[in-house]
């Protein structure tokens, strides 16, 4: 990915920041969502999904990592 790390200070991030942040295309984000592997939304604005900062970068700190807790590796 070519996007920049967003800013954990910002009172919003929006699907993009979270695939930025996560390393993944936008496209896993979503796919994420709507199989309830991630936190939902914090707040819908128009059609726009929008977290908390501090709630994605918890979540993501708590994920199990390839290897460890029954997540696969890429060797798999």
């Amino acid at each position: 990915m070519t996007e920049s790390v967003p800013d954990p200070a910002a009172e919003w991030w929006t699907t993009s920041d979270v695939a930025a942040y996560l390393g993944v295309r936008l496209g896993t984000v979503s796919s994420y969502r709507q199989r309830e592997q991630m936190p939902a939304p914090d707040a819908t604005i128009g059609r726009t999904h929008v977290w908390k900062p501090s709630r994605i970068i918890e979540w993501h700190e708590a994920r199990p990592r390839p290897g460890v807790g029954g997540r696969p590796t890429a060797d798999d």
